[in-house]
């Protein structure tokens, strides 16, 4: 064994060494070896290598042997040429003589196999070839040597033949011996050779073969029979003679008996090997034999290519003969064969397989060198010798050469699919031996016809007719006879030709085998033939002869019969099934045992071989359950006779081996099958098995207990996770498991339960006979599985539904226990492998899981299962993966309730933890989430210290391997529970610490081992990461990849720093050319430089720029979070490179300012949504949570850095002055930049926190002068009023935690502004002070925190404390206050002064502002926002000179513009010429979503500055050109009809007319186009107005009669869909609808459109900054069907109108980024009354529901989603809240009414949605105002949000005050969208809509007001009276259900 282990070693070694290509030869362990082996001491031979005498003459220890075996094994991985060279010149020496090579006798080389010699002499040759095959360079030096080599054998072998023939038996012992080595040698050389034949080219192997033919004379053979011979009879008491007799024996044992034959067989295979490298290459046939290779489908492999080019017919011819030549030899010496041993005839046979391989190779090659007919001959003859054919090598070979022989010549294919028929009927071969004949005979009949194919299988199917003593026939003209065959013994004197196969049957045993193989060889034919109609006629043919002939063959059929299934149809895959069956049944009746084992091995075969993805495996899989769940299936079961139950019993038993090993086979439990259906059957399998008695208290169920825990192993639960979601049990409607319910067995299995659960047998006693089967089967699966391992799927079983039931859940409880029970019974054993601490562990991970589970009946029974374990098994625990779970699940759970601050409205349901490796779905209720986490967390505290006191040591460092295994990505603020869990618990004292425990504290103090746990964390992380920091920069090389090392080496000066320097150079500019460089290895490197600079007592200039510049270069959250790292921990180690550092942060901080980065990055600007592109598409919550996530990253590292100074500087704030320096500058240049700052909502916290340090700085700066400090302090404030330049910001997304924290910010800033007051509290002379600065500032910041707290409480809880600003009286002093600071704040910057008056709704301050804009206007250019302040809506007496400024002004948004051609401002020049400006400054993208209005404009055009916009745009935007005809068309006349025209209508046709004649040619044909399909589909309508009281399958029909008429023509699209193309119609798709005189149609388009993201903002340009490697985008453009409705006769203007406001309430929404949805779908009107209209897609009505006898939407919620536990339906509400929010605000706003059920959707994400617009703002249904609520807020629609004290309607409630407060300030942008078309005659409005419409936005209250008044309006709303009555209004007249 120590021997073995030595050898095993040294071959690893050597193994490892040579696959290194690092080191040198020199220096390596491949060099040590070789030295090892004592060749090579100094004695010099005249090859330069061996040693001073013959190698061979030194006998050859063990140890040098061993070496020498393990460089031979490592040759093959040598890499590089140096090694190779070495190591062949160490091995050729040995190689030269290893014929003669003696040992020194050690018992150890005894175990060499198979002997010293030949392993020596084949390793060697191996080795060297390899070396040779691998290295070019080496190829001629060992071609030479093996030449060398064989010339010393033939030396070696002439000193051993005498050189008379008469002399050959007259050897003495010692050249016998010497005959044997060389032989041996010999024999392990040829071996290598065959195997590496390969390193000889097409010449090369030819004369290897001639030199080797010519060693093997018949003199030398002879001698080396007669040597063997000699030592077989030599005295054994020579150790020479008894060592070889050993060998003797031991070759013998092994079948490969020492003789010439075994020589010959080498040399046999090497010639097979040369012959095959002339068929095929190499490659190839490393993988194959050249056999198999020549008989797949391009097998016909030719020279030319890949092998050999060179190969001529003399080559061939010579192989050939060397093959005939041993043909005959072997044919001589068959006599002496027939006497030999079997080993001697297994070599014989072995030879002539060979030597058929080799002249089969030729005759593929040239039928003319070797004559196919002979090959043939030689076939014919062993096919029918017996004995040959009982060898398999030679019976493969024989089979095989005949099917490719037929290739090669296929005259041959009739004879022998002849021949081969007879073969297997007639010489009854082994059963391996049928399936090489039954493949070979389908390859040869493929090559006939499909007929042949048939006919041979009706001829085998015959023999298995009925019969003993004649022959049958087929009825066909096949011939079986064979010309010229041997006569058989087996022919009974019949003729050897005919059209039938006979056969003597000369008894019961052969007659099985026959017809055994006859099987076989049917259904191996048809398995190869891969055709579905062979395979069925096969399986017919046999099923046919079922029962027909006898038992032992209808085995063979039915077996077979299932072989052939697999690949058969699905047709017949069915009929078989039912065919077994029917077997078993009738088996089962008549007790026949032989039938249902051939049933069973069929099924428990299927079961092993069918795979999961075939057709055919749902079929088995439905079929081995339904008939599992069928037994016993008896109608009135409480009559049924105890007989058919015990049948049905024997039944299920027959099946439950087969559904074992299927289930075993595809492990179902792993890989669960989602479908309802097919979990239903298994639970209904195991009922039925249940019912039947199969448990482990019967004898039944016993008999089979091991095939019910495979099944139990491998199910599913029996109840899945998706029975949680459902609200009804349905047990009780279960028909299996009433099945058997009689008094009796109901007793019965009562009582087997509560034997087994005795704790629960009262609760048992009340159950219903289901509910006991349900809970028998429950135990029954999860005891056994628990037997094997697992658990915790008993905790499944508590999703049921009736486990809402005390009882059922308590007995459920019982179960468990002992599930638990018995686990831990078996884990306490410690016998099996399976129940070790590592897969208790596993177990208890889960169990923790399930401890977090939604559910809390799970969650109870989890945490029982816990508890117990963890009392009874404590190393569970103690193990990495439940520790780790357990701490990562407090993580989680403690994220999931952070979310509660981060998510608010988009809870996250899914957390994963891969570390852990542990993930959990949590409800989205916080509350439960909190309860779960708190009591998880409880829980923790026992369990950890509970183990810790049993294990201290294990268990903390367990702790310290988590704490130091940590990513803080996923961390808030890089918090984790499990982290402070684990740092808490590990420095708790354990119990069990005697001596600890018993110290007696001081006082007050605690003690604990925390400086112990850290002490050794700290050591682990030393050693954890490997290397110490080195002291040079030399090792910063070192972490560079291997392919970028050189080039700095090469040019890197000796100077230690200055590779350092190098190295970090490097990555530098990597970064600075945005080439990708991983985090990791720049960490890596900047750790090794900051421990270079750690040490160091020199400057380090450079390296500290890099240490600094470098993550500034990378500029992200994580790089700067590392270098404030890294820069403080270099500070504290090193104090002498602080200043330094800090000077090189404070710079790369002004580069950051310079290159506009994060805070001062001017993409980051947040716009006003009415200069954004407005999209009519469903909200994109996605794209916002994105775009925030990227905001927020841009700005983390400038967050980071504050913080860090902030830090910093209170801790060397009485150090150096000049740190002081750095810091005064650094905010110097930062407050002015600040000015210019970014608006965005998320920089605010950003913005705050730098004036919070600017405070905290300039109260610490005593020591600067009074003008220094005024100037600061000026700066500071000008900073802090900047952010009020910008109009009053929300937030952006859901982070109230963000919000939360800019609240106490803004305190804080307060404070420090307070407390700053005194400081240069006097101004320096000539300069201003700075009071009235510093009021505005408080106040601005006062009002912020008030507005923001509104936003954080807008319920205004319990506990919050309204901001005096915001009460009456604070709004009072407020006024008076702000009203003397408006000056101020117009000094600073007109815009703070003009902000002032969207801040404040205070007439004092509106006039104050528009005073100043009247006298100083020209300030106040650059703010378009101040236009309105100054004009009041019209043009007032007042202004006049200031519109001149009008040229310069900054544009206006363009629905601002188009109000500026309203006659209120009496077609002023410069208003007109501005508002013209302004709307040629935006986007065609921009304005093309104010078409109305821009159409509307056109009635008071009197100058035709609209006109010429309208034209000039229209040249270069075709989409808008064709949109503005449309709106033209649909508003030229008042009417539907088109028969009263509108005032407009000229204006409208001459505009239109000049815009479609300056269209280019190009551009009107597009028009032409794209109006004719449009008439043409529109036109439908028209043609369907004659059939408009004909049924609706009629109308159908004309609809898609027409549709299949129209031409889609390229780049037509539908004029709702602009910004898509119609590339198809579905033409089926037309669909008439309900109108009583109209004929509106619907129609399904294919549309091609771009991918649409959030366009509002420049998002490409954030990513691009944020990203410096952009991951290339997948194809632009989707493809979708998209449904339009086509109106004649109705108006759509105003649902134009009305989802044009939507889709403006849409772009405000995501311009906070409020997590609401809309769907403001395209609706274009295109004529007078005609239009087309977007069908909401996946959705339906709420109407639709009514009328398909769905109670309620609550019950609709329910039905489609699951119960309110479920993922779905909370997910469902969710987006139900968010849409209910929002559409519950625009619809007040904009006063829909006729909110009737018909027009209320909901689509498939559970989003309501309102559709339908004709009657908002101030008109009604018949102008009765039925609907008084301010929206429809019904019962159902309150039931589902859960009630009015659930989270899901506080969370409506906010959104609806946060949207509405959202939508405020844009109060007058969007009243400007309704003033426009108050001209357009809709009906609508009113003259006082606009009036009203503002009201409604009660812009005089202040925000807490406002928030107030939307709380008034949900309360007014919920179940509103009124709302009521018109829906029981809608029911009586048009049947609209609700």
């Amino acid at each position: 064994m120590a021997r073995n282990i030595r050898q095993q070693a040294l071959q690893k070694i050597a193994t490892l060494s040579a696959s290194s290509s690092a080191t040198s030869f020199d220096r390596s362990d491949l060099d040590r070896l070789c030295r090892a082996t004592g060749h090579g001491r100094g004695k010099e031979t005249t090859n330069g290598s061996g040693r001073g005498q013959s190698l061979a003459r030194v006998p050859m220890t063990i140890r040098e042997f061993e070496v020498l075996m393990a460089l031979c094994k490592a040759a093959p991985m040598v890499q590089s040429s140096q090694s190779a060279q070495k190591l062949a010149h160490q091995l050729i020496p040995y190689i030269l003589e290893a014929h003669a090579q003696t040992f020194v006798p050690s018992p150890f080389f005894r175990k060499v196999e198979p002997s010293p010699i030949e392993a020596l002499t084949l390793n060697l040759t191996a080795a060297l070839l390899s070396l040779g095959n691998e290295h070019d360079t080496l190829h001629e030096k060992v071609s030479d040597n093996i030449w060398t080599f064989l010339a010393s054998m033939k030396t070696a072998i002439q000193s051993v033949v005498p050189q008379e023939a008469d002399n050959l038996g007259d050897q003495s012992l010692d050249d016998a011996i010497r005959t044997a080595t060389i032989a041996v040698a010999l024999l392990g050389f040829l071996d290598a050779a065959a195997a590496q034949t390969d390193f000889w080219r097409t010449g090369g192997r030819l004369a290897l073969i001639q030199r080797v033919g010519n060693l093997l004379s018949d003199q030398f053979l002879t001698a080396v029979e007669g040597a063997f011979s000699s030592i077989r009879n030599a005295d054994a008491s020579d150790r020479h003679a008894k060592e070889w007799k050993r060998h003797l024996k031991h070759y013998a044992l092994q079948g490969r008996p020492l003789s010439a034959n075994l020589l010959q067989r080498s040399f046999l295979w090497l010639l097979v090997s040369a012959t095959s490298l002339l068929v095929a290459d190499a490659k190839t046939l490393r993988g194959s034999h050249i056999l198999d290779l020549l008989m797949t489908k391009n097998g016909m492999l030719r020279p030319g290519s890949s092998s050999s080019p060179d190969v001529d017919f003399r080559t061939i011819e010579t192989y050939a003969s060397i093959a005939r030549d041993e043909m005959d030899r072997l044919e001589d010496g068959a006599d002496f064969i027939q006497i030999g041993s079997a080993s001697q005839r297994n070599l014989a046979f072995a030879v002539k397989a060979s030597t058929m391989t080799s002249f089969l190779n030729c005759t593929m090659l040239n039928e003319d060198a070797a004559d196919p007919e002979i090959l043939l001959g030689w076939l014919e003859e062993s096919l029918f010798d017996p004995e040959q054919m009982l060898d398999e090598t030679l019976a493969s070979t024989v089979l095989r050469s005949m099917a490719i022989i037929c290739r090669v010549s296929p005259s041959y294919a009739p004879k022998v699919s002849r021949l081969l028929p007879r073969f297997i009927v007639q010489t009854v071969p082994p059963s391996e031996t049928v399936a090489v004949a039954s493949k070979c005979l389908a390859f040869v009949l493929q090559m006939l016809s499909h007929d042949a194919v048939i006919t041979t299988l009706y001829t085998l199917g015959n023999v298995l007719s009925p019969g003993t003593d004649q022959g049958l026939t087929n009825g066909s003209n096949s011939d079986f006879g064979g010309d010229g065959a041997v006569p058989n013994p087996i022919y009974q004197g019949r003729r050897s030709t005919g059209s039938s196969i006979s056969l003597a049957l000369a008894g019961d045993e052969d007659t099985s085998l026959i017809y055994s193989n006859v099987v076989q060889a049917i259904c191996g034919i048809a398995e190869v033939c891969q055709q579905e109609k062979i395979t069925a006629l096969a399986q017919a043919m046999l099923l046919q002869k079922l029962s027909k002939v006898n038992p032992a063959v209808d085995v063979e059929i039915i077996t077979g019969a299932a072989v052939l299934s697999l690949s058969g149809g699905q047709l017949e895959f069915r009929s078989l099934l039912r065919l077994y069956s029917r077997v078993c049944h009738q088996a089962l009746v008549e007790d026949n045992s032989t039938a249902l084992f051939a049933v069973m091995k069929a099924r428990n075969y299927i079961s092993a071989n069918i795979e999961r993805g075939s057709p055919l495996f749902d079929i088995y899989w439905e079929y081995m359950l339904e008939e599992t769940v069928s037994k016993g299936d008896v109608h009135q079961s409480n009559h049924a006779k105890q007989t058919d139950f015990e049948f049905a019993a024997r039944e299920i038993a027959q099946l439950l081996q087969p559904l074992s090993v299927l289930m075993s086979t595809h492990d179902f439990a792993a890989t669960s099958r989602t479908d309802d259906d097919s979990h239903s059957l298994v639970r209904d399998a195991w009922f039925n098995i249940v019912v039947h008695g199969f448990n482990p208290s019967t004898d039944r169920g016993m008999k089979y207990i091991n095939e019910l825990r495979l099944m139990a192993i491998h199910s599913p639960p029996l109840v899945a996770e998706q029975r949680g979601e459902q609200n009804e049990s349905d047990i009780e409607l279960n028909t299996v498991l009433r099945r058997a319910n009689t008094s009796e067995r109901e007793a019965r299995q009562k009582k087997q339960l509560a034997e087994r659960i005795p704790t629960k047998a009262s609760e048992i006693r009340g159950l219903s006979y289901r509910k006991v089967i349900f809970l028998q089967a429950a135990y029954l699966v999860e005891i056994l599985r628990a037997e094997s391992g697992d658990c915790t799927k008993a905790l499944s079983y508590f999703l049921e539904p009736s486990m809402h039931r005390v009882e059922v859940s308590s007995v459920m409880e019982g179960i468990t226990e002992q599930v638990m029970k018995q686990y831990l019974t078996k884990t306490l054993g410690g016998k099996l492998p399976t129940f070790s601490a590592q897969y208790a562990a596993s177990e208890l991970a889960t169990l923790f899981c399930n401890c977090c589970h939604r559910i809390q009946r799970v969650q109870q029974a989890a945490f029982q299962c816990a508890d117990r374990m963890i009392q009874e098994v404590p190393s569970a625990l103690c193990q990495r993966s439940s520790l780790f779970a357990l701490l990562e699940l407090l993580s989680l759970m403690w994220t999931s309730c952070l979310e509660a601050e981060t998510e608010l409205y988009d809870p996250r349901s899914t957390f994963t933890s891969n570390r852990g490796n542990v993930t959990v779905e949590l409800s989205d209720d916080y509350a439960f989430r909190k309860y779960t986490l708190n009591k998880l967390y409880k829980k923790a505290k026992s369990w950890v210290p509970l183990v810790i006191n049993l294990a201290p040591a294990d268990v903390k460092g367990l702790l310290q391997t988590y704490l130091s295994e940590f990513d803080d990505e996923g961390a808030y603020g890089h918090m984790s529970l499990g982290r402070s869990f684990a740092m808490e618990v590990g420095s708790s004292i354990p119990s069990t610490d005697q001596r600890l425990t018993s110290l007696d504290s001081v006082g007050e103090t605690t003690i604990n081992t925390t400086s112990d746990f850290i002490a050794q964390y700290t050591t682990r992380q030393e050693y954890r990461y490997g290397e110490a920091l080195p002291d040079n920069g030399m090792d910063l090389i070192n972490v560079l990849p291997l392919n970028r090392r050189a080039s700095f080496i090469k040019s890197t000066p000796v100077n230690e720093t200055a590779n350092a320097v190098t190295a970090l150079a490097h990555v530098q500019t990597r970064l600075a050319g945005k080439k990708a460089t991983s985090l990791k290895d720049v960490r890596e490197i900047l750790r090794r430089a900051a421990a270079l600079l750690c040490r160091t007592q020199k400057d380090e200039t450079a390296v500290t720029h890099y240490l600094v510049s470098i993550p500034f270069t990378m500029f992200t959250k994580e790089s700067i979070k590392l270098g404030v790292s890294l820069w403080l921990g270099v500070m504290n180690e090193n104090p002498r490179m602080e200043s330094r550092i800090l000077t090189e942060i404070a710079q790369q901080w002004e580069f950051t300012i310079q290159k506009r980065l994060g805070l001062f990055n001017p993409l980051l600007m947040h716009p006003d949504p009415f200069y954004l592109k407005k999209e009519f598409a469903p909200s994109d919550n996605e794209a916002m949570t994105k775009r925030r996530q990227v905001v927020h990253n841009l700005l983390a590292p400038h967050t980071r850095l504050m913080q860090f100074f902030s830090s910093h500087f209170t801790a060397t704030r009485l150090g150096s002055p000049d740190t002081q320096m750095i810091f005064l500058r650094l905010l110097d240049l930062t407050l002015d930049a600040m000015k210019a700052s970014i608006s965005h909502p998320i920089a605010r916290e950003l913005r705050l926190r730098v004036i919070l340090f600017s405070f905290k700085v300039l109260r610490a700066s005593t020591g600067i002068s009074a003008l220094a400090q005024w100037r600061l302090k000026d700066k500071i404030l000008s900073a802090g009023l900047s952010w009020f330049k910008f109009s009053p910001k929300w937030s952006f997304g859901s982070n109230i935690l963000q919000l939360k924290t800019e609240v106490r910010l803004l305190s804080d800033v307060m404070t420090s502004l307070k407390a700053a007051s005194s400081i240069a509290a006097r101004a320096p002379d000539s300069l201003k002070n700075l009071q009235q600065k510093e009021q505005l500032l408080f106040l601005l910041l006062e009002s912020e925190q008030a507005r923001l707290q509104v936003w954080v409480h807008p319920l205004g809880e319990t506990g919050y404390q309204r901001a005096d600003i915001m009460t009456h009286q604070g709004q009072k002093a407020l006024e008076i206050q702000l009203q003397p600071l408006v000056r101020t704040a117009w000094a600073e910057s007109p815009s703070l002064a003009i902000e002032l008056v969207s801040r404040f709704s205070f007439q004092s301050v509106f006039s104050e502002v528009r005073w100043l804009l009247l006298n100083f206007t020209a300030k106040a250019i650059d703010e378009p926002d101040t236009l309105p302040i100054l004009l009041e809506g019209d043009l007032p007496n007042d202004v006049r000179g200031q519109l001149k400024y009008l040229l310069y002004w900054q544009p206006v948004n363009p629905v601002t513009a188009v109000t500026f051609f309203l006659p209120a401002y009496r077609n002023h020049p410069f208003l007109i010429q501005y508002a013209m400006r302004a709307l040629e400054s935006h986007s065609v993208d921009v304005t093309f979503f104010y078409v109305p209005q821009i159409v509307q404009a056109l009635r008071h055009d009197a100058l035709g500055y609209v006109e010429r916009y309208i034209i000039e745009t229209a040249q270069f935007s075709q989409l808008f050109a064709h949109q503005i005809i449309w709106n033209m068309k649909a508003n030229s006349y008042k009417d539907d009809d088109a028969q009263i025209p509108d005032e407009i209508k000229p204006a409208l046709d001459k505009v239109m007319a000049k815009m479609i004649d300056s269209f280019s040619p190009e551009d009107k044909a597009f028009y032409e186009k794209e109006f004719t399909f449009f008439d043409e589909v529109t036109d439908i309508s028209g043609k369907l107005k004659p059939l408009i009281r004909r049924p609706k399958p009629e109308k159908k029909q004309k609809i898609e009669e027409e549709l299949r008429k129209i031409k889609v023509e390229v780049g037509v699209y539908l004029p709702s869909n602009p910004d898509g193309v119609v590339i198809g119609i579905d033409r089926k798709s037309g669909k008439p609808l309900q109108s009583h005189a109209k004929a509106p149609f619907m129609a399904t388009f294919r549309i091609k459109k771009p991918k649409t993201g959030f366009v509002e903002e420049t998002e490409d340009v954030i990513q691009e900054a944020s990203n410096t490697d952009r991951i290339p985008t997948a194809e632009n453009t989707v493809e979708k069907w998209q449904s339009a409705i086509f109106k004649v006769g109705d108006d759509c203007r105003q649902d134009v109108l009305a989802l044009q406001m939507i889709a403006a309430f849409r772009g405000i929404f995501h311009n906070v980024g409020l997590d609401v949805f809309v769907f403001p779908y395209r609706v274009t009107a295109t004529a007078p009354g005609c239009g087309v209209i977007d069908v909401l897609p996946n959705s339906i009505s709420r109407d639709m529901l009514g009328r398909e006898a769905v109670n309620g939407l609550y019950d609709y919620f329910v039905s489609k989603y699951g119960n309110e536990d479920s993922l779905r339906f909370q997910a469902a509400r969710n987006n139900f809240v968010k849409s209910m929010a929002a559409y519950s605000i625009i619809s007040f706003l904009l006063q829909f009414k006729d909110r009737h059920n018909g027009n209320i959707m909901v689509d498939d994400a559970g989003h309501i949605l309102h559709i339908d617009f004709g009657f908002c703002f101030d008109i009604a249904p018949g102008g009765i105002r039925f609907e008084r609520a301010p929206f429809k807020l019904t019962q159902e629609m309150l039931a589902v949000m859960g009630g009015t004290d659930h989270q899901a309607f506080r969370w409506f409630e906010e959104l609806c005050i946060k949207a509405f407060l959202a939508a405020r300030p844009y109060a007058e942008k969007l009243s400007q969208i309704v003033l426009l078309m108050m001209d357009s005659g809709l009906p609508c409005f009113t003259p006082q809509s606009v009036e009203h419409f503002k009201e409604r936005f009660v812009l005089e209250k202040n925000e807490r007001e406002a928030a107030e008044f939307v709380r008034h309006l949900v309360k007014k709303s919920a179940g509103s009276y009124s709302t009521g009555v018109y829906d029981q209004f809608q029911l009586m007249t048009n049947g609209i259900p609700y």
